[in-house]
């Protein structure tokens, strides 16, 4: 298996890593390219392919701040590391034709992949993968909210990488909730999966990571936060993909984030308190107007639709 500094520098090759990420490599080959012996051996005849990759970006990035070494360890951590991006790069495979589906605002759609896998898609979400896996591996990129449903491939994991998270199975199902601007939340229905934090700086370059089984969430509040794994009703979480949803405390404000993706409409609160007002219950399938007059009903509110705009009325809840 590799290790998470090999994984790390395996993605400076793919282009997955943040632009402080990739100084912290360029900054380390400058520094070591000039003082040591063994870069000829090491980069294996490829000291001309190496150079053409990184030094560019040195000549155009240049500061006067070094890379901090804070101790022989990291420094040997590193050595390590790079020493496997110049091996790994000796084993490229060939560039992959991807394929990219989105959903507006109002729609969801099924999506199949080569593998067997199936995807679901939520509205307001995009989602990018190779239209051929390769031999090794299985990844594919989303931002929004999508349900997975993977085919078992022992050879090759399947990866769900968001902006936040990194999802890693060889066969079950989840959901994937990484809107933009919202915690990112991983929900196990089936299986077991790896949740990877993908924030890495060069203060904490260990990721989190939690194990997760049926019933399990991993929840993100922020970029930097910490992971959290609790308890909950998987079912709850996935129940969008028959036009239900299940409010757990879950204030105005987030629901008017869910009901725009599900009816493409932009909410105006004239009294941002309500925006806090709680909510729990099941929303089951129906229109807009009815979701509204329940609302108006639970929480004494008042409202109007024009058009794609939904003006909300109050003062309490």
């Amino acid at each position: 298996m590799k290790s998470q500094e090999q994984q790390l520098f395996e993605k400076y090759l793919k282009g997955k890593l943040s632009e402080n990420q990739k100084k912290l490599v360029e900054e380390f080959y400058e520094m070591e390219s000039r003082r040591t012996t063994e870069w000829d051996s090491l980069l294996m005849g490829k000291k001309e392919e190496v150079k053409k990759r990184i030094k560019p970006r040195l000549i155009s990035s240049r500061t006067t701040r070094r890379f901090p070494v804070a101790n022989l360890a990291a420094a040997l951590l590193l050595a390590l590391a790079v020493s496997y991006i110049f091996h790994a790069s000796l084993h490229k495979s060939p560039s992959l034709e991807m394929i990219e589906k989105s959903t507006a605002y109002g729609q969801t759609s099924t999506i199949q992949l080569e593998d067997g896998s199936t995807i679901w898609l939520n509205a307001g979400s995009t989602v990018s993968y190779p239209k051929h896996f390769p031999s090794e591996s299985r990844q594919v990129t989303l931002t929004g909210e999508a349900f997975f449903e993977v085919h078992p491939d022992a050879s090759r994991p399947f990866e769900v990488i968001t902006p936040a998270m990194t999802t890693t199975v060889l066969g079950t199902s989840f959901n994937v909730s990484a809107y933009q601007k919202e915690p990112t939340a991983i929900t196990v229905s089936s299986g077991k999966v790896l949740v990877q934090q993908n924030t890495v700086t060069a203060s904490s370059p260990l990721r989190g990571e939690l194990i997760l089984y049926p019933n399990q969430q991993a929840f993100l509040a922020e970029r930097n936060s910490t992971l959290v794994k609790s308890s909950v009703d998987a079912e709850k979480y996935s129940s969008w993909r028959n036009g239900e949803y299940y409010l757990d405390q879950m204030t105005m404000g987030t629901l008017a984030g869910v009901l725009e993706r599900k009816f493409g409409v932009r909410f105006i609160f004239h009294d941002d308190q309500l925006k806090d007002c709680q909510l729990s219950g099941r929303v089951k399938k129906q229109s807009l107007s009815a979701l509204m007059e329940l609302l108006a009903t639970t929480l004494a509110i008042n409202y109007k639709i024009q058009g794609k705009k939904v003006h909300v009325y109050g003062h309490n809840c």
